[in-house]
């Protein structure tokens, strides 16, 4: 059976999209250099970028890419567990686990305006939500500026160039 997080990642892809991840990296079996843990912590934002040979498998237990992090390219693994958003980048629409998601970050998060719809046809409602777009979240300009800083930072590559 195909994890939820899996089928996302690969419908993106499919559709010329770039999945983005939020990822707990100090989450129990995820492999990335210790600067990225260290700096990221539980908010380790991921871009899958298709336009860059990442060599993405996946996993029962999870998946793995060749990512580059200021220009040191490495195989980084991440349980299904320690992913707790798979979102389109451009759009900020995608799932939201609510069971992976840090405490941290879920006392963070700006209320809701309503219920979020779930997605039942890959995981039990409890599990997957569907995540607001950039819009309706209405993020401020210290997080859009957070986000363009990270952004800046991080490019998923294989081969590093």
């Amino acid at each position: 059976m195909t994890h939820p997080v899996q089928s996302v990642v690969e419908s993106l892809r499919a559709a010329g999209r770039c999945p983005r991840l939020h990822v707990n990296a100090l989450c129990h079996g995820v492999e990335c250099p210790d600067f990225i843990r260290d700096q990221w912590k539980e908010r380790l934002i991921i871009d899958l970028d298709s336009s860059y040979p990442l060599d993405l498998t996946f996993a029962e237990d999870g998946l793995a890419a060749d990512l580059s992090f200021g220009g040191y390219v490495t195989r980084c693994t991440f349980p299904w567990k320690a992913i707790y958003v798979v979102a389109d980048r451009a759009t900020g629409r995608g799932l939201v686990f609510d069971q992976h998601m840090p405490a941290s970050v879920r006392a963070s998060r700006p209320p809701t305006t309503g219920p979020l719809p779930t997605r039942s046809t890959t995981a039990p409602p409890s599990e997957a939500k569907r995540a607001p777009d950039d819009a309706s979240a209405g993020p401020s300009s210290t997080n859009a500026d957070e986000v363009q800083r990270r952004r800046a930072a991080f490019r998923v590559i294989d081969g590093g160039s």
